[in-house]
């Protein structure tokens, strides 16, 4: 992995990113936005294995919801509710909330200025920034806002996605228009506080139907997602696997069909 420390001198806002060189014949570039608390070494097993595909991949962090925010506000002898309580209020922030997606934004002008094929991601938080940077409603405190930032994009694969109407509506994912595919897990509950793996799965419901997949690992908690926990490995893997199919599928304009895998067989390409 590579360092690249970006600075947005319009907003005085640091972002860093850690950019997965791609190998053998490039594709395009694909973009993470991490999880609160996240940062750019984070999701590596995502970053290896996209780039080896022929994928540039950069893994961004968000300076106001990284690692240093999160140490913030864990208190010492915080219990784990406690703590999910505090992270669900700081993921509320209007600050953060706006700085997210312009953060995303503003990588890909720079990283990628030209037509290149280009897709984006990202878990739990980083969910939400790459719905907003799509021009998704987000749900703010102070209002609901749309972002247009002109920027081609040709997928967006969504980890832990919180339930419609927390920090994007309903109405926003129903005019998604662009090939989505979900993943959560079984025990991918309670980050934020309260909100369980059924309601995530809502997300999926309120898209439009069509160019959409989801797939839910029995057994993933929210942290498997960001490759922490103890044997993690196999959810790992098959994470790696399936969005690597959803990338290389979207990328060659064909279908994505692995029966048993995905609840949903659909073909990715938006006619």
């Amino acid at each position: 992995m590579e360092i690249i420390d970006l600075f947005d001198a319009s907003r005085q806002r640091a972002i860093p990113v850690g950019l997965y060189p791609h190998q053998g014949s490039f594709l395009g570039w694909l973009f993470f936005s991490v999880g609160f608390g996240g940062g750019r070494a984070g999701y590596a097993y995502l970053g290896r294995a996209w780039s080896r595909l022929g994928f540039q991949v950069a893994i961004i962090e968000h300076v106001g919801s990284n690692a240093d925010r999160l140490k913030a506000i864990h208190k010492p002898g915080m219990r784990q509710p406690e703590l999910a309580e505090a992270v669900g209020r700081a993921v509320h922030d209007q600050a953060e909330l706006e700085a997210r997606p312009q953060d995303l934004a503003y990588v890909r002008r720079v990283l990628s200025p030209g037509s290149d094929w280009a897709g984006l991601a990202g878990h739990s938080f980083g969910s939400y920034t790459a719905l907003a940077t799509l021009g998704v409603e987000a749900l703010l405190p102070e209002g609901t806002q749309r972002w247009q930032f002109e920027l081609d994009w040709a997928g967006v694969v969504l980890m832990s996605a919180q339930p419609p109407d927390s920090v994007v509506t309903r109405r926003g994912l129903s005019e998604l228009r662009l090939p989505a595919f979900l993943l959560t897990g079984t025990k991918d509950s309670g980050m934020p506080a309260g909100v369980t793996y059924e309601q995530r799965l809502q997300t999926y419901e309120a898209l439009p139907a069509g160019a959409k997949s989801l797939a839910v690992l029995e057994g993933a908690d929210h942290m498997a997602f960001a490759g922490i926990g103890l044997s993690v490995a196999p959810a790992l893997e098959t994470l790696a696997q399936l969005t690597s199919e959803f990338w290389l599928a979207l990328r060659q304009g064909r279908s994505m069909t692995r029966p048993g895998s995905l609840p949903v067989e659909v073909d990715f390409r938006v006619g």
